[in-house]
């Protein structure tokens, strides 16, 4: 293993420890202190706002990667790269702000909640300004570490400071939304200050190859959503903010589970590029060699998810309104090993391997499948409903990948 990868991987650790602890710290304070119903409020306008951030992001942070690794040392096409996505990304972003607005006054639930939408929607500004598919080419961990980790520990703060009663949670969401957009910021100036791109203006062709280039990503990311966050969504229309905060209470502990590796695949998805341009054996045996350990680690956490579930509620939460959240965690036990895993899959050999149509097709089937279920079991389940689709959705896709790989005779090895 070389100096720069084991550089990145000591910075992936740091990220991940943090991106991992500091929701676990703020979990228990939020729920115990906003109680079920207005953590649900919070949940729901953060998963709504995240269809137009996936909008605009247009699926750049894997698509571009292999872009700015091609043409890191060329440092023309690298701003050429730079400004045709940051560009088409303004652009995407201001017509997902005037679609925002036109339901917001349409769509009666939206309109009882325009507050938490309108600040959650400052996430759109930060996807804009905040190009970690560009850190991710250059094999730059230390500014996406910086850049997360210091406005995660000021969010923390600041909650725990501020965000005192049940009616604090326009705040608390707040004080979550200018801390990312405050990253943002902090990495637009880094960008600026260390001249890393020179000026220029992408003309309409640019654009255009821009958003064609993305495409197989965006489409393949939207699918993706409608099997995880369409899933709270589609709860807070159909039932209460209390079963959206119980729901999403659980969410939040798997989610940051996921989130703890879910950027071994950033980390790794630049050097596999590179690997295969050498050698396509290179490649494979690297790929393996992380998608082996990931699973060892991920499929120990899930069996100490389903094992230790009370003890984890108990601690985590201590009230009775989140005891249900005992089995939703149970029945998702395995989603951060499944999730993880196939993201690795999807995003280390697919992609890498020429194979972005199968990604589109994977995902947009196991999104359909989501799509066509989830309705009738979160009426008849409620909150539980979910966290069942979920998980044979993970599972659908991890078997239809698999099939993939053996069709294509990709050797892959957990």
């Amino acid at each position: 293993m070389d100096t720069i990868l084991k550089k990145n991987l000591s910075y992936l650790f740091i990220l991940q420890n943090f991106n991992y602890i500091i929701p676990l710290l703020l979990l228990p304070y939020l729920t115990r202190t906003l109680g079920a119903e207005n953590f649900g409020k919070i949940a729901f306008a953060q998963a709504f706002i995240t269809y137009f951030i996936l909008i605009t992001d247009f699926g750049f942070n894997t698509s571009a990667t292999q872009d700015i690794v091609r043409s890191r040392t060329d440092k023309a096409a690298l701003s050429k790269f730079f400004w045709s996505i940051t560009v088409t990304k303004s652009l995407l972003g201001i017509a997902s702000l005037i679609v925002l607005v036109i339901l917001l006054i349409v769509i009666p639930k939206l309109q009882q909640m325009y507050v938490l939408l309108l600040i959650a929607s400052s996430g759109i500004l930060s996807t804009i300004i905040f190009p970690v598919w560009l850190f991710q080419g250059l094999e730059k961990m230390s500014y996406i570490t910086l850049f997360n980790v210091i406005p995660k520990i000021l969010v923390l703060i600041f909650t725990f400071v501020f965000v005192k009663l049940k009616s604090d949670y326009t705040l608390a969401l707040g004080i979550q939304s200018l801390g990312t957009l405050l990253s943002a910021i902090a990495c637009a100036f880094i960008i600026i200050n260390q001249r890393i791109v020179k000026l220029y203006y992408p003309n309409i062709s640019n654009i255009k190859s821009t958003i064609t280039e993305g495409w197989h990503i965006f489409a393949s990311s939207l699918a993706t959503n409608i099997y995880t966050t369409t899933n709270t969504v589609v709860l807070g229309f159909l039932s209460s903010n209390i079963a959206v905060g119980i729901f999403s209470a659980s969410e939040k502990i798997v989610r940051s589970l996921i989130s703890l590796f879910s950027s071994v695949s950033q980390v790794t998805f630049p050097r596999i590029n590179t690997y295969y341009q050498e050698s396509v054996e290179k490649a494979v045996n690297f790929g393996n060699k992380v998608l082996k350990y990931t699973f060892i680690s991920t499929f120990s956490i899930g069996i100490f998810l389903f094992i230790g579930a009370p003890l984890i509620v108990k601690v985590l939460f201590g009230i009775t309104q989140f005891s249900e959240v005992i089995i939703i965690l149970r029945i998702s036990s395995f989603i951060p090993c499944l999730a993880t895993c196939n993201g690795i899959m999807a995003t280390n050999f697919l992609i890498t391997f020429g194979l972005k149509k199968y990604l589109f097709i994977v995902v947009a089937i196991g999104g359909l499948f989501s799509l066509l279920t989830i309705v009738p079991t979160v009426l008849f389940f409620q909150a539980r409903g979910v966290a069942i689709i979920a998980t044979l959705t993970e599972i659908l896709i991890t078997i239809m990948l698999l099939v993939i790989f053996k069709t294509h005779q990709i050797k892959i090895k957990f």
